[in-house]
């Protein structure tokens, strides 16, 4: 499992890039705004956030945010 202190030693020898709704965008933008962060470090704290949560609950966890998500966009 990764831990908040593993990110800060791991080191970032890759990029990962894929397209977001601008509205999701918007959003991680105002939280960096307001933790005074950058928007990479943010996306890199969630991700690794929601990735220790996966391990834990396993794929349940995906699929209850995915499930989510689409009852969002069929609204």
């Amino acid at each position: 499992m990764y831990s908040n202190t593993m990110w800060g030693i791991m080191k970032k020898d890759t990029a990962l890039s894929f397209r977001v709704p601008r509205r999701l965008k918007a959003e991680l933008q105002k939280v960096a705004l307001i933790e005074g962060r950058s928007l990479a470090q943010v996306c890199e704290a969630l991700l690794g956030g929601g990735l220790e949560i996966y391990n834990v609950e396993g794929p349940k966890y995906l699929q209850r945010l995915l499930s989510r998500q689409k009852k969002g966009t069929a609204e």
